[in-house]
C-alpha cells in the first residue's frame, strides 16, 4: 500500500526530472561527451514489508543528506562499469596508477558537482533553500529498497549507464 498519492508521485518524478537534467549536463562536461537522462523510475516499498538483505555493492556512491525546503537523501552512484572511464578522465591516469586518496577525492568531487547541479535546480524550481551534507563516498548497490526511491539513469549515446541519481525524499515531504 502506497504512502503517497498519484499526484505526489507525479510531482516527485517531475522534480527528479528537473534535477537529473542538470546533473546530466554536468556529467557531460566532466566526461567530455553527451549524457542523457532517462525517465525517472519511482519505487515505493509497502509500509510493513520486511527489509530484504542488502544487495552486493556494484557501484561507488557519493551520498548526501539534504536539509531545508525539502529533506531527504540524494545519492550519485557511479557503477563499476563506468567508474574507470570517469576516473581516467578526471585524474588523467588509470585508477590503478592513482593513490586511493586521489580516487576517493575525484569520485567525491564528481558526485558533489552532480548533486549541486541537481539540488540547485530543485531549489530554484521550488524557491526553497536546501543544504546538502558533506559528501560521503562508499561502495553500495545500485538497486536498494526504500520507502520511496526515485532513480534517474544518466547514460551516454550508446545507452551505457554512466551514473545513477537516486533521490529518497523524507517521509513527510513538503513539495
Amino acid at each position: 500500500m502506497s504512502h503517497h498519492s498519484p499526484r505526489e508521485l507525479d510531482r516527485w518524478a517531475e522534480l527528479a526530472n528537473i534535477g537529473a537534467g542538470h546533473a546530466a549536463g554536468a556529467l557531460a562536461v566532466l566526461l567530455g561527451r553527451t549524457i542523457r537522462m532517462q525517465v525517472p523510475r519511482l519505487s515505493e516499498a509497502p509500509t510493513r514489508a520486511p527489509e530484504p538483505a542488502a544487495p552486493e555493492p556494484d557501484a561507488t556512491g557519493v551520498l548526501f543528506r539534504v536539509e531545508g525546503g525539502f529533506g531527504g537523501s540524494l545519492a550519485v552512484l557511479f557503477p563499476d562499469s563506468a567508474r574507470a572511464s570517469l576516473l581516467a578522465r578526471l585524474l588523467g591516469t588509470p585508477e590503478s596508477e592513482s593513490a586511493p586518496e586521489q580516487v576517493e577525492s575525484a569520485l567525491g568531487e564528481a558526485g558533489n558537482i552532480l548533486a549541486s547541479h541537481a539540488l540547485s535546480a530543485l531549489a530554484d524550481t521550488l524557491a526553497a533553500r536546501v543544504v546538502p551534507s558533506v559528501p560521503q563516498v562508499e561502495r553500495c548497490a545500485t538497486r536498494r529498497p526504500g520507502p520511496l526511491r526515485i532513480e534517474t539513469p544518466l547514460v551516454d549515446a550508446a545507452g551505457t549507464l554512466q551514473g545513477l541519481l537516486v533521490w529518497t525524499p523524507d517521509p513527510e515531504p513538503s513539495v
